[in-house]
């Protein structure tokens, strides 16, 4: 009995570095050696095992459903594991949308945006410069805003009203 006792003690110590269903398969193997080894003994005819008996096939019973409880936790705790990583996937995923999304719609803006306040300036200035180098000066045009673009249109629309002057 020392002897299973050590045996179950070192199973125990080693458990950290066995997975849970290893642990559980050697435990139960333990204890169905030891029932063999006392059921071979009571056979034979020993009387102090005889009395023994009854205390011994309890303790089995009991590493046994101690082993069932420790694999039924660990079964438990794996689904609570991978149902807790599928509520994490599906925040990620919808974090993920609506960044998405909202990079789309400030993309959009700014493609709508960008023409309106970069392009427009610029255009309606080189239309200016072309009818002033063909040699229309009586142009207006309109400074809307503040920025480069609308310096240079100054810029320029003081060059045309100098050459206008001058003309």
């Amino acid at each position: 009995m020392r002897a299973y006792g050590r045996d179950l003690d070192n199973l125990l110590k080693q458990a950290a570095r066995k997975n849970r269903a290893k642990l559980v398969e050697d435990l139960r193997s333990q204890a169905n050696s030891f029932d063999a080894e006392i059921t071979n003994t009571i056979e034979a005819g020993d009387p102090t095992l005889r009395q023994v008996t009854p205390d011994l096939q309890t303790s089995s019973q009991q590493v046994l459903q101690l082993s069932s409880e420790l694999e039924r936790r660990s079964w438990a705790r794996l689904h609570w594991d991978h149902d807790a990583a599928r509520r994490l996937l599906r925040r990620s995923e919808w974090v993920l949308s609506i960044v998405s999304a909202l990079t789309i719609v400030l993309s959009v803006g700014i493609i709508f945006l960008l023409p309106r306040q970069v392009v427009k300036p610029l255009s309606d200035l080189k239309e200016a410069v072309d009818q002033a180098a063909a040699g229309n000066y009586l142009i207006d045009f309109e400074l809307l805003g503040e920025g480069e673009v609308v310096a240079l249109a100054r810029s320029v629309d003081n060059l045309i009203t100098h050459i206008r002057q001058r003309v």
